[in-house]
């Protein structure tokens, strides 16, 4: 099995963690939203109750685009910020000093100059160059 294989395979093992996570969450929050009279608790659990339903809404589009099905979302993602995505701070700040401001210009840079040209970027050493292969190799399975 190949190593984005097993990327994969990992974020959805982590998605479904994450699902039933939620589920039990939407279960709290029905029973609060029946027992509760004060208003204020009433608004806030709706609030939450709106963020788990987007939540939900991720993991079932970061499923979707692992299984290959939406290339939607891969468009999207490579439009991404670096600094929305998981890597680091001080990663994310040194792709910045070399001007790469997204997840697409990133794996251009990759195309043009190697992964190896990362390594010119001041601050840029081989943690920074193993996370940022690491999430190549995690985006190019997309």
């Amino acid at each position: 099995m190949s190593k984005g294989k097993n990327t994969t395979d990992e974020i959805l093992k982590a998605s479904h963690r994450v699902e039933l996570f939620v589920r039990k969450i939407e279960k709290t929050i029905q029973k609060a939203v029946t027992y509760e009279s004060d208003k204020k608790i009433k608004n806030d659990i709706e609030f939450l109750a709106e963020f788990v339903e987007t939540q939900r809404k991720v993991i079932h589009e970061t499923r979707t685009a692992l299984q290959g099905v939406s290339d939607v979302y891969v468009e999207n993602y490579l439009d991404r910020e670096i600094s929305a995505t998981p890597l680091s701070t001080r990663t994310f700040l040194c792709l910045r000093s070399g001007d790469i401001r997204t997840v697409r210009e990133l794996l251009a840079y990759k195309e043009k100059h190697g992964i190896n040209g990362l390594l010119r970027f001041r601050n840029f050493g081989t943690k920074s160059f193993d996370e940022v292969v690491n999430f190549i190799n995690a985006v190019e399975t997309l």
